[in-house]
């Protein structure tokens, strides 16, 4: 297998990775759409919410030292998901297709 191969590959991942993010962040707006139309009412859905849906919990994140790092955690947890996905499948997806 030659580094072109590989680097086809690669950027075909990123690609994918790409468009996954995309048809997930549709899918979150979707889903506020839907609750909206049905409820007259805005879902929020910050970071954190999927996070307590899988379980996790911040509980020790109280206990931090560091005030500044304690906020800055926070800000990043209250970011919309839809966003937060949306931002991050694109850079790892755009990482990945870079050729050199």
């Amino acid at each position: 297998m030659n580094e072109n191969s590989k680097t086809k590959k690669l950027n075909n991942c990123g690609y994918i990775i790409i468009g996954l993010g995309l048809l997930l962040v549709l899918t979150i707006f979707a889903y506020q759409l839907f609750h909206w139309y049905k409820n007259g009412e805005w879902l929020s859905l910050p970071l954190h919410k999927a996070f307590e849906y899988f379980g996790i919990s911040f509980i020790g994140i109280l206990d931090l030292g560091s005030q500044s790092l304690q906020k800055a955690i926070f800000w990043v947890l209250e970011q919309s998901l839809a966003g937060v996905v949306g931002v991050t499948t694109l850079v790892i997806g755009w990482l990945m297709t870079l050729r050199d």
